[in-house]
């Protein structure tokens, strides 16, 4: 069953999201301490406007509501706000409010981007991601968007195929952190 995250969620959510952030190997998460990291997301979760805002994940769970899969989604107007929020908590986790550590905005203008599409391990191959890719145009047209973007590594290429299965195209690359990614649109 897919539903919307909670603010209950957190634990279960950020080993799943944080395989991403392994993936990108980024250095502005890296120089981090892992507890300073995980209490700074934390925070950015239970607020309303974050980029891993729960007001803006969605999850899949298993008959004993156990997340298994997570789906984070916003439009593109709101990238001026999603990560302005966590300055407010850099000093509670005891960072410089000099801190950066999302910087680059990845979704082009009318587009409802999905930001990070993650499967806990032990669920790998269950369609789960397809079954979660499926809210995203339904949410992009109510919000009254034509399009549906995402940006994927181009050493994934499992996650490129799933894209390319679901109707995404690349249209350029772009590079977000350290590293350069495909951006995949589809028309909805």
């Amino acid at each position: 069953m897919i539903r919307k995250a909670q603010k209950s969620d957190y634990e279960a959510i950020y080993p799943i999201l944080n395989q991403i952030f392994d993936e990108m190997d980024m250095d502005t998460i890296n120089r981090l301490p892992e507890s300073q990291f995980y209490d700074l997301m934390r925070l950015g979760f239970i607020s309303e406007n974050y980029r891993y805002s729960y007001n803006r994940i969605w999850v899949d769970v298993d008959q004993n509501d156990r997340v298994r899969g997570m789906i984070c989604m916003y439009p593109d107007k709101a990238q001026g706000i999603i990560d302005v929020v966590l300055k407010k908590y850099m000093a509670r986790v005891g960072l410089p409010l000099t801190t950066d550590i999302f910087t680059d905005k990845e979704a082009k203008k009318g587009e409802w981007y999905i930001d990070a599409l993650a499967v806990a391990p032990r669920d790998w191959g269950k369609g789960i991601a397809s079954r979660l890719m499926e809210i995203a145009p339904k949410l992009a047209k109510k919000h009254g968007y034509k399009k549906v973007s995402l940006n994927v590594d181009k050493e994934n290429p499992r996650a490129q195929r799933l894209y390319v299965h679901k109707g995404f195209l690349t249209t350029n690359s772009m590079t977000i952190g350290d590293r350069v990614y495909d951006h995949m649109v589809k028309a909805v």
